[in-house]
């Protein structure tokens, strides 16, 4: 009983901590623009620091981006103070990687609900990306740069965002190719993981990525053996795949892996996981009589 008590004073003071927080930020969004950016150009560090020593204060910014009349602005100011902290983001330790990394988070989730920041996301979606991709390369720990890189795909993979998928078309070449030589460079199963999912989660239109599928094949099978989360996920990638590209496309890519790709299958099917083996029936189920050329030397999924 005491545990319990404890537990609902603490909830009850980080409540009352967030309210007194969003109170103190709420005094902020009544300035004019000029004089918002005059105050948060001069004290954005002294946020980030407080920030860094105590989660709790992550209730201001969040509140300032879920604020219409300053959302725009401050995500303008967050974002050119986050980018100059993006190199020596492997450096850093826990506490303020894990403070930089849930600001860029919180200025993707914002796009939803405020569409103005996808117009000052987007001049900066081209230096996220080649900065994470370089940094990483030379970095002994690149887990933080796998992770703002996850966070960026997963917010653009979640709406419509056309302005900002337009910055990756040019980027597209480059980041796959990236992408995949760190995924077979990886030497341990995590960093393998995250370096996978990012392949399957690149944001771009099937028709941009459909040149470089067959590097993600690689990738798409390792996924399918990999953790439960990253199955399912591959396993839906490989269902939109399947129905939204034409067999003269799809069907080469799935007959050059079917020594691995098959028994993947195979395993989700024989698993006893009712959403993986609804998941495995439906691609079968959409690549129709196309599937016993695949499945001819496999006769375990017919």
């Amino acid at each position: 009983a005491g545990g319990a008590t404890a537990a609902q004073s603490t909830a009850a003071a980080a409540k009352e901590e967030k309210e007194m927080l969003e109170l103190f930020a709420g005094v902020f969004t009544v300035l004019d623009e000029r004089s918002f950016r005059d105050v948060f150009t001069l004290h954005m560090q002294v946020l980030f620091d407080q920030l860094v020593q105590r989660e709790a204060y992550a209730a201001i910014p969040q509140h300032f981006l879920n604020n219409q009349s300053v959302s725009r602005a401050f995500a303008d100011l967050l974002l050119a103070f986050l980018l100059a902290r993006v190199r020596d983001l492997g450096a850093c330790d826990r506490a303020e990687a894990g403070a930089v990394l849930g600001l860029f988070k919180a200025v993707f989730q914002s796009l939803p609900a405020m569409p103005d920041n996808e117009q000052v996301l987007r001049p900066h979606v081209r230096a996220i990306v080649i900065n994470c991709l370089k940094y990483a390369m030379a970095e002994k720990r690149p887990t933080f740069y796998y992770q703002l890189l996850r966070h960026l795909f997963r917010s653009l993979s979640q709406g419509k965002f056309d302005l900002l998928l337009k910055e990756f078309v040019s980027l597209l070449k480059n980041l796959v190719e990236s992408l995949v030589k760190l995924f077979n460079a990886a030497q341990d199963d995590d960093t393998k993981e995250q370096l996978a999912e990012l392949c399957l989660l690149v944001p771009a239109r099937l028709n941009y990525l459909l040149p470089h599928m067959s590097l993600l094949m690689k990738p798409l099978v390792f996924s399918l053996n990999a953790s439960a989360e990253l199955s399912l996920f591959a396993l839906k990638r490989l269902e939109m795949w399947v129905e939204n590209l034409q067999p003269a496309y799809v069907d080469p890519l799935l007959q050059e892996n079917k020594e691995q790709l098959i028994p993947a299958l195979n395993k989700h099917m024989q698993s006893g996981m009712q959403a993986y083996a609804f998941l495995v029936t439906k691609i079968l189920g959409k690549l129709g009589g196309r599937s016993r050329r695949l499945l001819r030397d496999h006769p375990a999924l017919e």
